[in-house]
């Protein structure tokens, strides 16, 4: 006879298995992680030991094993900003299904019977997430894709178990064949189709969504990161200046503004001078929560901006800016804003602008039309100082022009359309329409792209979202320096606009900063430290094992104990443990005998309704009326009948 830690899933299945897990492997670059599970599934057929499938068992070694393969990916994984969906939670849920499959092989009862068709889907969801690719220099999956249904197939009159029907695996077997096959050549011959309507859906007027703005801004119908939830940064102490300045801009053409991000040349920033003493207290601190090009955001007057040590800051001085972080540091980033006055220019972010700058400055736009410059001279006729110009536009474009996310830019420049024709528009319309018109009236006007910053957290501290992107210009008053010039109305900023957060968000967005937590420690701390919290989980896993293992152990020995049986049951007793282990079915200490037989009745099919008829017998007398002594001689009868049987078989 057979014994259970023996019964192992059929060859030809973890063959299929291995196959899904390379598939998974070379479109998710979980390498080590899907390495180590092939190992582990090899190992289940070079080792006889297995673990009970129930109890707290099971689940500790689910807990453990599918929490460190998704928690080693994540701290690993790099999100692709370029990617219409974040494939990182297709692979951590394919990943679990991974691990699911090497623990069933591990399982003391045998992989197969009513469990098959739970094995044979996790196999098929790990293969299809390997296969989440319309990249044509995937070729593999055209050899692996053949193999590994092969290898299932083969595998499946085997996965069954007896009880179970042939067309119960494989009918649904052939039905996903069917299917994946008419999907994969359906994704195969649209798939310029489908590539151009992802395009489609992540282009729009903003190159770089996951920041909430462009490195040019291009003025289009629709402003669409007002709805995005995305955080962006988290401000502590931000004082009384909410908007956080990333890029300025002096030439405008073609509906677009310049110079772009990636035409700018960037030098090492210099720092004016260590944040001094008296600032410390008002110094703002910032967490950059989302690092896609680098860009640091600092009120306007600034006295300067400090990084930890290991992170270094560009600064394109041709351009006023931007600040950023080299494209090559993608590390976690807090940084510290010395802030200033508004009174004076104090550093290099706000500085007077030089003659070349300022001349920029004044530049009307070829494509603006002359009606244009004429309506700034109706707006600013009678007009003595730079201050109250600023003043007049601002309340021109209020009284004149409302806020809408969408608009209709028109076929001609739809700056000199939004004004002469008194258009609704969003805020990059009324941030462009203040710079001709004030560059119309002989004030240095540049357009300013960023955020306002407006959600309270508590503490002090303010969470940026990229529904907080915003667009403003900046204006040179002799004597004040550089002035914040928000044109857009007020029902259009984006405190005005901002809806309530659902409660799902927040709980997810909690979700995440406990893995940023853990992510950064890992990424900080040491081998030691981390070796100490990883024994410290395991500790904690093993415990109530252990304790768990120690009650029965307890409770065998001294909380419940049977009565001693009379001496000829007790002879009996032990004739049936010797007949047990002749059927190569020794039961296991604190084990009862119907437990032993109901378990492992496979294996004892033949003799199976002889022996449960005896254990049903002994009990009766074991736990009930003394038996008489033609009962007992009723029993042993029975009994020698069983060790007739046995000993015969083995002959």
């Amino acid at each position: 006879m057979g014994n259970p830690q023996s019964i192992r899933p059929p060859l030809t299945a973890a063959i299929a298995s291995l196959l899904a897990f390379a598939a998974l492997a070379l479109s998710s670059g979980a390498y080590v992680a899907l390495a180590v599970l092939s190992f582990g599934l090899l190992a289940s057929y070079a080792f006889s030991a297995r673990y009970e499938n129930q109890g707290l068992l099971k689940w500790t070694l689910r807990i453990l094993v599918i929490g460190s393969l998704i928690f080693t990916f994540w701290i690993t994984a790099a999100k692709d900003d370029n990617a219409f969906l974040d494939m990182r939670y297709g692979y951590s849920f394919a990943l679990a299904a991974a691990g699911e499959i090497v623990l069933q092989f591990w399982r003391r009862e045998p992989t197969g019977g009513a469990r098959a068709p739970l094995t044979v889907m996790l196999s098929g969801l790990v293969f299809l997430a390997g296969c989440s690719t319309l990249d044509d220099t995937y070729h593999y999956l055209w050899y692996l894709a053949p193999a590994y249904f092969l290898f299932l197939t083969l595998a499946l009159p085997c996965f069954r178990g007896s009880t179970i029907p042939l067309r119960l695996t494989v009918v649904p077997t052939l039905i996903a064949l069917l299917i994946g096959g008419a999907g994969h050549a359906g994704f195969y011959i649209y798939k310029s189709d489908l590539n151009a309507f992802g395009s489609k859906m992540l282009s729009g007027q903003h190159a770089t969504a996951s920041i909430g703005m462009s490195g040019r801004p291009i003025l289009g119908s629709s402003f669409t990161l007002r709805d995005s939830l995305t955080r962006v940064l988290r401000v502590r102490n931000i004082g009384d200046d909410p908007y956080l300045r990333g890029m300025v801009f002096d030439s405008y053409s073609q509906r677009a503004w310049g110079l772009g991000l990636d035409q700018r040349i960037f030098v090492p920033y210099r720092e004016s001078s260590p944040i001094p003493k008296a600032s410390e207290k008002s110094a703002i601190a910032v967490d950059r929560l989302d690092d896609a090009n680098g860009l640091i955001f600092a009120p306007l007057h600034s006295l300067g901006v400090q990084t930890a040590s290991g992170h270094f800051l560009e600064w394109a001085p041709r351009t006023d800016g931007p600040l950023r972080t080299p494209p090559t540091d993608t590390d976690p980033l807090t940084y510290t804003i010395a802030p200033g006055k508004g009174d004076a220019p104090h550093g290099q972010i706000d500085a007077a602008p030089t003659s070349d700058e300022r001349a920029s400055d004044l530049v009307i736009p070829r494509d603006i039309d002359g009606r244009v410059v004429e309506k700034a001279k109706e707006i600013g006729a009678g007009l003595t100082t730079d201050a109250q110009k600023v003043g007049a536009v601002v309340l021109f474009l209020h009284s004149n022009n409302q806020y809408s996310l969408t608009t209709d830019p028109g076929h001609g420049d739809p700056i000199s359309s939004f004004i002469l024709e008194h258009k609704n528009a969003h805020c990059e319309y009324f941030a462009s329409a203040a710079v001709v018109l004030l560059r119309a009236l002989n004030v240095p006007t540049r357009y300013v792209s960023g955020y306002y910053a407006h959600e309270s957290e508590g503490n002090g501290t303010t969470l940026v979202r990229q529904r907080d992107a915003h667009a403003w210009a900046e204006a040179w008053i002799d004597g004040s320096g550089w002035v914040t010039v928000d044109a857009t109305p007020g029902n259009g900023r984006p405190d005005a606009l901002a809806g309530a957060i659902p409660p799902w968000w927040r709980v997810w967005e909690r979700m995440q900063d406990l893995l940023g937590v853990i992510r950064r420690w890992v990424t900080t701390s040491d081998w030691t430290q981390k070796a100490a919290v990883f024994s410290l989980l395991v500790l904690g896993l093993l415990i109530p094992q252990i304790y768990r293992y120690w009650q029965r152990r307890r409770q065998a020995q001294t909380k419940f104990r049977y009565s001693q049986p009379e001496e000829a049951l007790s002879a009996l007793a032990q004739r049936f443990e010797r007949l047990l282990t002749r059927l190569g079915q020794p039961c296991p200490e604190g084990r009862t005998w119907n437990e032993h037989l109901r378990l492992t009745e496979e294996f004892i099919e033949a003799h199976r309704v002889p022996l449960e008829a005896f254990v049903g017998e002994y009990s009766r007398f074991r736990f009930g009326p003394l038996p008489s002594s033609p009962e007992i001689i009723q029993l042993e009868r029975a009994l020698r009948s069983l060790e007739f049987s046995a000993k015969k078989e083995t002959v």
